[in-house]
Order: C-alpha cells, then sequence, then structure tokens
C-alpha cells in the first residue's frame, strides 16, 4: 500500500450515527463519514494520534551511569570474593596435612591398641596361665627339658 492509499483510507473512517431518541435508527443515517486531516508532509510516516516521544535529556547518562555502578560493585565484590578465596587456600592446605599426619597417628595408635589387647586377653586366659609363668619365670616342670637351637659354625670350604 503506497502513501497516497493510506492517506486516503485513513481521510474517511465511519463512525456509528447517534441514535435518535425513539430509539429507532434510519437507513440513511446509520453511519456519518468523517475526514481526518492528515499532518503536513514534514513528519514522514507518524500519524497524527501518536505523540512525538521526548526522551529527557539525561536518559542515556542515567542508564551508562546505573550500568557503570552495577559493574563497579560487581567488580568490587569478586575482587574481595577472589581475595578471600586466596587467604583461605593455604589456611586449608596446612588443615589437611595436619589431618594427614593425624590419620596416620591414629592408625598407629589402633594398631598398638589391637596388640596390647591381644596380650590382655592372652594374659588374662585361664588356659594360658601355666604357660605364662614358664615364659615369666624361667622354669619349667621337671619333666621337661630345655631345648635351645644354635647355628652350627660355618664351615670353611678347601680353597682350589
Amino acid at each position: 500500500m503506497n502513501a497516497a492509499q493510506r492517506s486516503a483510507s485513513a481521510s474517511e473512517q465511519s463512525l456509528p450515527d447517534p441514535q435518535p431518541v425513539s430509539g429507532q435508527r434510519s437507513p440513511k443515517q446509520s453511519r456519518i463519514k468523517l475526514p481526518i486531516t492528515t499532518l503536513p508532509s514534514g513528519r514522514s510516516g507518524r500519524s497524527p494520534y501518536q505523540p512525538k516521544r521526548v526522551p529527557y535529556a539525561g536518559a542515556r547518562r542515567a542508564i551508562a551511569l546505573e550500568s557503570s555502578v552495577k559493574l563497579t560493585i560487581n567488580l568490587l565484590l569478586t575482587i574481595v570474593a577472589t581475595t578471600t578465596i586466596a587467604k583461605l587456600v593455604p589456611y586449608y592446605q596446612s588443615q589437611q596435612t595436619r589431618l594427614a599426619s593425624l590419620e596416620e597417628s591414629v592408625t598407629v595408635a589402633e594398631r598398638k591398641n589391637s596388640e596390647l589387647r591381644r596380650e590382655f586377653d592372652r594374659n588374662f586366659d585361664p588356659a594360658q596361665t601355666s604357660r605364662i609363668m614358664q615364659e615369666q619365670s624361667g622354669m619349667g616342670y621337671p619333666n621337661q627339658k630345655k631345648v635351645i637351637w644354635s647355628k652350627p659354625p660355618a664351615v670353611e670350604s678347601p680353597a682350589e
């Protein structure tokens, strides 16, 4: 649709006719056609009912300032978070080292505890009392002979 057709169709709009008092409409008075005046050609493409949008003078500056403030605050928060994490990393590593050494000492203590528990159970076992007395005193039953194993002296082979 070109500009001439738009102006022709926009110039004639039909509006409903006001109803007579009796409530009946006459067929000839059903619609009244009113001409619509168009704007001078200086304002291209604007309809007469659309007001010209006037942005206030500092709108762009205010948006830019708001964005800059938001970016600055986010940057500061990022820097604070990064430095805090950087300070916590050595502390975390030292805690991990300390934890590893404590876990190692717990393992050693558990091993020693199990050995002591076995020895305790053996020492207080009624079936083993005679054997423990022999070990502790070095004395045995009269019908037992003590056997001591020794290594034979190393024999040198004749050299040829």
